[in-house]
């Protein structure tokens, strides 16, 4: 960027934010965003329809996607905050009626938005009358935030209105179901394997939904070799006219240009980037899914639960299980020094409970003495009774039942970073601090990774298993890459294989994962979270326990629905995993 394009920059950005401050600081004042009262109203938007539903910032005025809400990201149309409040809880009761109606577009109609807006419009009196009737208590809130909108319209409009109000912040506009059982289609090659790290990483306005189109590789050729080697000065919308991927950061530099864009044309690609422009988003209807895959590679197949129809989808998913031959024992050593402190503290805690001895009581000889059995002896004794030897309480060692097999999520997502820290270099930190305590103490355990590529592209690696030495195994911790994606349905019934013929009384699966269940071909929303749900339910047919530990902040939206009250753990700093990790097995333990 030349002198002249950074001094306008700055001047503009300064003189719009000057602005800005100045014409809105009464209404920044009552104006409520999304993100304040999400959490309140997702658990409304959960207790009146009964399902698991997402809250997600809208483009504009929003609607309903299946189990998706979409609200605006911010109002301030009414005189108040708590006015402005029970905008989102209106729009959260009417998106459940309009649900309840079945008031959407089906999956494969395609409108644009003059029709869904019309069609939301039309529909506006019969989902209000509907709330009335279903909600007794309900009508002065209608009232007053029906009333406030109406105000805020009419003042939005330049010229007097003669027609209909834009009322279209109240009925948001109808969408389209979101899901579609998968096509087949080739594409998919290997992802990249290179540590390439995330350079910049921004926060990018809500996006409703997008399409997915495919990579014309021959266009991007033919533009190769013409020689087209001009600087790219600004970023604009896709026309259709296709350019090499070469991945260069220059995301601070077109962050302005970007707000002002429509995005809605994606692609997928193995090819990794170096900056990021994060936002919460919806596909449009129908998957993608890779033909399925042939290899010589040992794989094995398991079902996969389809919620919508009650049933599995027999042999669905293909699981390719691989052990782990890289090593690095340079890292494993280095590691292990660095946090030689936090190493010890938790060797420390251990301690306690790998000692921890059974009282046994009324024992003939024993450890100490039981003093209330001393006392009834005495009883016995002045009463003419024979007393009891058995006074003494006996300490054996407790013998600990335990096998436990850590479960880690190794998905691109944790190639991310939250607070300049790689989630998954906290992953492989904090594994080796538990192998190394756990080895210590004779303990049972096996680690184990996974990510997918499609539900017939499901790879599962084995680290270290229960019989395997740790100091053979703590070298190949270091070599793990992030890769693919995060289905982990396939990846908990291939770790209950592992586990379910231990013969320890306790027997554990531990989750490790910063995300929730997604995959190329349509494994997110409620499908992937249903399907992770009735994963568990097999593990406990075989008296296998699942516990989870999630280091992401949103994941308590849906892990409760997911894994059950009291089957996770949510990590608001990924550092604190290692000490996670450890209080969770001594809990087993006690």
């Amino acid at each position: 960027m030349g002198w002249d394009e950074v001094v306008f920059k700055t001047v503009y950005q300064s003189i719009r934010n000057l602005y800005l401050r100045k014409s809105t600081s009464d209404i920044e004042n009552k104006r409520v965003y999304l993100v304040q009262i999400k959490e309140r109203i997702s658990i409304l938007a959960k207790a009146l329809t009964g399902e698991n539903i997402e809250i997600l910032p809208a483009e504009n005025e929003g609607g309903f996607q299946d189990q998706r809400f979409f609200l605006p990201e911010s109002y301030a149309a009414g005189p108040t905050a708590k006015e402005n409040a029970n905008f989102f809880i209106f729009r959260t009761i009417y998106l459940s009626a309009q649900k309840s109606l079945g008031f959407q577009w089906k999956a494969e109609e395609k409108r644009n938005r003059e029709e869904s807006l019309l069609k939301a419009k039309d529909s506006f009196p019969v989902v209000v009358r509907n709330i009335l009737q279903n909600y007794k208590g309900s009508r002065r809130l209608v009232a007053s935030v029906i009333y406030y909108e109406k105000k805020a319209s009419r003042r939005r409009a330049k010229k007097p209105v003669t027609k209909d109000l834009d009322l279209s912040f109240l009925h948001g506009r109808w969408m389209s179901s979101g899901f579609l059982p998968s096509g087949e289609s080739e594409l998919l090659p290997n992802p990249s394997e290179t540590n390439q790290k995330i350079e910049t990483e921004l926060e990018a306005p809500p996006k409703e939904g997008v399409q997915e189109i495919q990579v014309d590789e021959k266009s991007q050729q033919d533009y190769t070799l013409q020689h087209h080697f001009e600087k790219v000065n600004t970023a604009e919308e896709f026309e259709g006219n296709w350019r090499d991927f070469d991945g260069a950061d220059e995301l601070s530099d077109q962050e302005e240009a970007l707000k002002e864009l429509n995005l809605k044309d994606t692609v997928r690609s193995t090819e990794q980037v170096r900056s990021v422009w994060k936002t919460e988003l919806t596909f449009g209807s129908g998957g993608l899914e890779s033909k399925e895959r042939i290899s010589e590679e040992k794989s094995f197949r398991y079902d996969e639960w389809d919620y919508s129809k009650r049933q599995y989808r027999t042999d669905y998913c293909q699981v390719f299980a691989k052990n782990s031959y890289s090593t690095d024992r340079e890292y494993a050593e280095k590691i292990l020094l660095e946090y030689s402190t936090i190493l010890n503290n938790l060797r420390t805690k251990f301690l306690y409970f790998a000692n921890k001895r059974l009282e046994v009581t009324r024992q003939v000889d024993g450890e100490e003495i039981d003093l209330d059995l001393v006392v009834d002896s005495q009883i016995d004794i002045l009463s003419g009774k024979t007393p009891s030897e058995r006074i003494y309480i006996s300490k054996p060692k407790q013998l600990r039942e335990t096998s436990i097999l850590i479960l880690t999520d190794t998905s691109m997502s944790t190639d991310s970073y939250f607070d300049n820290k790689r989630i998954l270099d906290v992953e492989k930190i904090s594994l080796l601090l538990f192998g190394q305590v756990c080895s210590e103490f004779g303990d049972r355990f096996q680690i184990d990774h996974f990510s997918s590529r499609t539900r017939n592209h499901c790879d599962y690696f084995s680290v270290k298993s229960f019989d395997e030495p740790w100091e053979r195994a703590k070298g190949k911790i270091g070599p793990i890459q992030a890769s693919g994606y995060t289905r982990i349905g396939p990846a908990i019934r291939h770790a209950l294989e592992q586990i379910r013929n231990e013969s320890s009384s306790k027997r554990w699966i531990l989750l490790l994962s910063d995300g929730k269940p997604n995959d190329y071909d349509r494994y997110e929303g409620k499908y992937g979270l249903e399907d992770v749900k009735q994963a568990i339910k097999e593990c406990e047919k075989f008296e296998v326990q699942l516990f989870a530990l999630a280091i992401d902040s949103k994941a308590k939206h849906y892990l409760p629905a997911m894994l059950g009250i009291g089957s996770f753990r949510i990590l608001p700093h990924p550092s604190q995993l290692p000490e996670a990790l450890m209080e969770f097995y001594m809990k087993l333990l006690r």
